[in-house]
């Protein structure tokens, strides 16, 4: 680690928070490696239930708020980390300031290996939500697994459980996008920006856009990079 690298690392990381964080949810001999970077503007709201690391172990695996885009206020915008449940981590992955996870007790949140998600998203995991490898999320995004209120027929059945949302490797998912419980995203796709994503697609290497029952494939055999 440079000097540079390092003077740059701690005007941005809350240290106080980051050996916090990391002694509350690892042994020592792992959470002297502060394998969670914890930075400025960040709420621990909740530090409940259990965090899994891969096998492999480094320092700065997770970064959580770290401010990335021009646009965003960096002052005002703040991270909110809260865990009831699981948070399983493949490898690295970097949630940018403006991130807001919440994980119900009973419920996991797995994170893939190069996950990154730009920043101002929130995801709200009551059931299991799974991001895969080499994930990109833009900002103003939500994902949840859950309608929060229960919905019954006529015949007294909970018609609104929450079902798992799972998205594939190398998915990339346009700004201002909602996905709602039940939704399962193939490899290599891209979902284009203010979609409303209610159902399932299996199709692979494909842009997938609209609004809920309308939302459809828009281009197939394209390939994506970044």
């Amino acid at each position: 680690m440079s000097i540079w690298y390092f003077i740059k690392l701690i005007r941005n990381v809350n240290p106080w928070k980051t050996i916090y964080f990391n002694f509350h949810y690892f042994p020592f001999k792992i959470a002297i490696k502060t394998p969670v970077y914890i930075y400025w503007r960040t709420e621990l709201k909740g530090l409940g239930g259990r965090i899994l690391l891969p096998q492999q172990i480094w320092r700065g695996m997770l970064h959580f708020g770290k401010y990335q885009v021009g646009i965003q206020d960096s002052f005002y915008l703040r991270s909110i980390f809260d865990l009831s449940g699981t948070l399983r981590l493949s490898g690295e992955a970097i949630l940018g300031r403006g991130t807001r996870i919440s994980v119900a007790e009973d419920a996991t949140l797995t994170l893939g290996k190069n996950l990154v998600i730009t920043g101002n998203t929130e995801i709200i995991c009551y059931k299991g939500i799974t991001f895969g490898e080499n994930d990109l999320l833009s900002w103003d995004i939500l994902i949840m697994d859950t309608d929060f209120h229960k919905i019954y027929d006529a015949n007294n059945v909970h018609v609104n459980i929450p079902r798992p949302i799972v998205i594939g490797n190398h998915v990339w998912i346009g700004c201002r996008t909602t996905i709602l419980k039940g939704v399962a995203i193939s490899d290599n796709n891209v979902i284009a920006s203010g979609s409303i994503v209610t159902k399932s697609f299996e199709s692979e290497n494909c842009v997938i856009g609209g609004m809920g029952s309308s939302a459809g494939v828009k281009k197939r055999d394209i390939y994506w990079e970044g």
